[in-house]
């Protein structure tokens, strides 16, 4: 299981992950210009997280599953610039 640290930043990074997303979806992307609305950002610390000795499964699959999000993210966003 998880531990408290690793519940918390999963689920930051997903709020943050579906702030973008709607983000993308008002059209608001040209204004995300501070590094932590770059989908890179995002990526690199679902891959510290999954870096972490004992992930859990679960928060594994979901972290997975962000990244795969924010993949049609960077995509939405290179289609729109």
């Amino acid at each position: 299981m998880a531990d408290d640290h690793e519940q918390e930043e999963f689920f930051h990074i997903r709020k943050m992950v579906l702030e973008l997303d709607r983000l993308i979806e008002r059209g608001d992307v040209q204004d995300c210009k501070n590094p932590v609305t770059q989908p890179d950002y995002w990526r690199k610390r679902i891959d510290a997280l999954l870096a972490t000795p004992a992930v859990s499964e679960s928060i594994a699959a979901r972290a997975a599953a962000l990244l795969v999000q924010l993949d049609r993210i960077a995509d939405a966003r290179r289609k729109s610039g």
